[in-house]
């Protein structure tokens, strides 16, 4: 059988079944791929150019052409490589956003980060609000299209994130409201001490120990975005430090928090005697996910 022809009976093969989703999630599965028929109706509707609910409205016809890139896109995905990479782009916040490697890829879970500060920022002043360890930016891309009426500033330490962060600031027509820096962490213009009203940040948290172990798709991802140091307190340690010298009086610092380290941080918070009113907040799975406190060092 020559390779057209092998292409043809594969293509019957996928049209016998009620829905060629149900056929590629049944393969990825057996390839011990995760949440199988999400992966199945993200590739397909992305080869297809369709929303994943037209993939169960609509007749799905599959060329050779679309055969031939799904065999592609299934051989990248078994061989471990992110989901996020093989179609370039991954959804948070109800927005697009381009991923590329060397780019942390966002989670889902760090929504409610952005959800907090958006709960925060709600009563309708102007507020300045800085994103530490942007990555692609969707943290401050997210928070710049809900709060038309503040002012974000995005840094990183990576050229290669701020380029993809301002790409996809350009992509969901933001462009023009944020201010991206190149810089670790606090080292920024002098100018902006003491006048941040709200400090955001997914830092790096994974301990140096934990890196090896972690599944080859998370290790995808650049080291720096998720070393945290010897016990994962390392960025949480400097940012917790170094923001009552640039958040306004009463101004807050919201944090990430990784599944393991919610007590940790916040001890070393409850410690420095700069902050107060000190709460967490759960995700979905009802692990502490995000902290805020507020700064009560400069009144």
């Amino acid at each position: 059988m020559n390779a057209v022809s092998a292409l043809a009976e594969e293509r019957k093969e996928l049209l016998k079944v009620k829905s060629p989703v149900l056929e590629l999630a049944s393969r990825l599965k057996k390839a011990g791929i995760a949440s199988s028929r999400i992966n199945a109706e993200i590739m397909l509707s992305d080869i297809l150019g369709c929303r994943i609910i037209d993939l169960y409205l609509d007749e799905i016809v599959l060329s050779l052409k679309h055969i031939e890139s799904l065999k592609k896109m299934i051989s990248r995905r078994i061989d471990g490589e992110p989901l996020q990479h093989i179609i370039g782009k991954v959804n948070f916040y109800g927005n697009d956003f381009i991923v590329r490697e060397g780019v942390f890829i966002p989670r889902p879970e760090t929504e409610i980060l952005v959800d907090t500060v958006i709960e925060l920022a709600s009563g309708g002043r102007q507020l300045t609000i800085f994103d530490l360890c942007t990555g692609s930016g969707n943290v401050a891309v997210s928070l710049t299209k809900a709060l038309t009426r503040c002012k974000i500033i995005s840094s990183d330490i990576s050229v290669k994130a701020l380029k993809v962060a301002a790409e996809n600031a350009d992509l969901n027509s933001v462009s023009e409201r944020i201010e991206f820096i190149k810089a670790d962490l606090f080292d920024i213009p002098e100018k902006y001490r003491d006048t941040l009203d709200i400090i955001v940040s997914n830092p790096p948290y994974i301990s140096s120990g934990k890196i090896k172990g972690l599944s080859e798709e998370v290790k995808r991802d650049p080291i720096e975005a998720l070393d945290g140091g010897s016990d994962g307190m390392s960025f949480y340690r400097r940012i917790i430090a170094a923001s009552p010298d640039f958040l306004i009086d009463g101004g807050f610092l919201v944090l990430e928090l990784a599944d393991d380290l919610s007590e940790d941080v916040k001890r070393f918070i409850e410690s420095t005697g700069n902050f107060g009113n000190i709460k967490t907040f759960k995700d979905l799975n009802y692990i502490e996910r995000v902290i805020v406190a507020q700064n009560r060092n400069n009144g």
